[in-house]
């Protein structure tokens, strides 16, 4: 551990903000080509500070946590709830599978399967290929999500690469930078390109001195903003 540098605490704060002011940004905008000032870009690049730092805390929350089984609950419910925060933020259907490629549901959802990954790939009683199947069938549940396959794969390689900081980041980047092509051949050229700032977490990330923080009850306090946020601008997106 280092004596200086960014808590735990101190970076979910900044996550927390950064992804606040990408959905705020998204008031009032139908499309992505309403989106793509110079303006809406910038507040969007801000924005991707926040999806890499909820895949890294939630690899380092499932070797920090005491009760893997309540970790999971916690997750499970906060990908419930956020389903419909999500939708009605988004302003399409709950069901997800009548909404866009990559829209279906939250983010909450992918980072569920990543916790699930790395419990599996760390159970010695499932043969290899138990587990390749099992990841591919995570990839399958979770394509359709927000930030699609690409949180899951990305927290099991974080985790299984735990130690050796180059080569988390490299492996979430690689990752992320998949899923960023995508969104440009699928969605948007310019917010696939967006997707890359997500290297700007990285430097944040590097100053993270593996401490929790002084605020114990800052890390659940996302499990209620996160849903809740999303609500609240839905709300406000419809009075506008």
């Amino acid at each position: 551990m280092q004596t200086k540098g960014l808590s735990g605490n101190a970076l979910k704060v900044i996550a927390i903000i950064a992804m606040t002011i990408d959905h705020l940004a998204w008031v009032g905008i139908e499309t992505y080509q309403q989106a793509e000032t110079p303006m809406q870009i910038g507040l969007h690049c801000i924005g991707r500070l926040t999806a890499p730092m909820m895949i890294f805390f939630v690899a380092e929350g499932y070797y920090h946590t005491h009760d893997f089984r309540c970790y999971l609950r916690r997750l499970l419910m906060l990908a419930v709830v956020s389903h419909f925060a999500f939708c009605y933020f988004n302003m399409s259907g709950f069901n997800p599978l009548d909404n866009l490629l990559f829209n279906a549901t939250s983010i909450a959802w992918p980072l569920l399967w990543g916790l699930i990954l790395l419990k599996v790939w760390d159970m010695p009683q499932l043969v290899h290929w138990h587990k390749v199947a099992i990841t591919l069938l995570a990839c399958a549940l979770t394509f359709t999500s927000d930030w699609s396959c690409a949180a899951p794969l990305a927290i099991l390689m974080i985790g299984r690469s735990r130690g050796n900081f180059c080569k988390q980041m490299l492996w979430m980047m690689v990752i992320i930078t998949g899923y960023a092509v995508a969104f440009f051949v699928v969605h948007s050229q310019t917010y696939g390109m967006v997707h890359m700032a997500c290297w700007l977490a990285v430097p944040l990330l590097s100053l993270y001195n593996g401490q929790r923080g002084r605020c114990r009850w800052l890390g659940k306090f996302f499990y209620y903003y996160y849903p809740a946020h999303m609500a609240l601008i839905g709300l406000l997106a419809r009075i506008i």
